[in-house]
């Protein structure tokens, strides 16, 4: 049996992608736990849009390393 390859995120709310994988100077968060996220998604939503950051599929985006800081701590 081989190893999961996505336990590490299994066991995250999200995880922050790592800088060299994304383009535009942005910061990239992965949703990981989709049943915690199906639960927020409204006030999730409203955080976004209150910050300038797009949610993309199970993704989010945001622009600044404050902005990013302030994600970790609201929703870790």
């Amino acid at each position: 049996m081989s190893d999961d390859v996505f336990a590490e995120w299994k066991q995250n709310r999200f995880i922050i992608a790592p800088r060299e994988l994304v383009d535009d100077g942005v910061y990239l968060i992965v949703l990981t736990d989709y049943r915690y996220w199906s639960l927020h998604t409204d006030e999730l939503s409203a955080w976004c849009q209150a910050r300038d950051s797009v949610i993309q599929g199970m993704t989010v985006v945001i622009k600044d390393e404050a902005t990013l800081t302030e994600f970790v701590l609201r929703w870790s």
